[in-house]
């Protein structure tokens, strides 16, 4: 166990018995959904929890159309696994943008435009992805791990899309 101590805003200490781990694995998932383009920064198994995933094109933060997921603990596990998304116009497919990530542990910067990136399947269903690592072998995620990210996905996309009948519907109403 452990227990949080904070100081003033943003600052978060964990004490705790157990050492800090790199992420087991980190990839990016890219799909193609209505002329937009979603990549996917997949960033799993670290400890503590606390971490910072941006995006940057050209060295720049990109901060428009990224939605950064919670971090999750996986059942039965005492390690961490965060997800953020970019979405991006189509025409924008051969820009390399990069997904940044820094943990206490390590620090990582994913490119978009390397063997990193595997299409998701049209189903969604993406079971397979190439690892970060230089050996770029196929790895299976866990199923939980997957479904989530998948889920999450398309939960982004139909809010995005029903936002826009939410703010008629709110302006018809007045």
């Amino acid at each position: 166990g452990y227990y949080n101590k904070v100081f003033g805003t943003g600052t978060k200490l964990i004490v705790s018995g157990k050492r800090s781990s790199a992420p087991a694995r980190s990839e990016i998932l890219q799909r193609e959904h209505e002329n937009q383009l979603i990549y996917v920064c997949l960033i799993e198994k670290f400890y503590p929890d606390v971490i910072r995933v941006t995006w940057t094109d050209e060295g720049k933060e990109v901060t428009d159309n990224v939605v950064r997921g919670d971090t999750w603990q996986p059942p039965s596990e005492d390690q961490y696994s965060v997800a953020s998304w970019l979405t991006v116009p189509v025409e924008n497919k051969h820009k390399n943008y990069y997904c940044k990530v820094e943990h206490e542990s390590q620090q990582l910067s994913l490119p978009t435009q390397v063997k990193s990136v595997k299409n998701a399947p049209e189903e969604g269903n993406c079971d397979t992805v190439f690892s970060g690592d230089v050996t770029a072998q196929n790895v299976t995620l866990p199923a939980h791990f997957m479904h989530r990210a998948a889920y999450l996905v398309y939960i982004i996309l139909l809010l995005k899309s029903s936002m826009y009948y939410l703010i008629v519907l709110l302006f018809i109403y007045r």
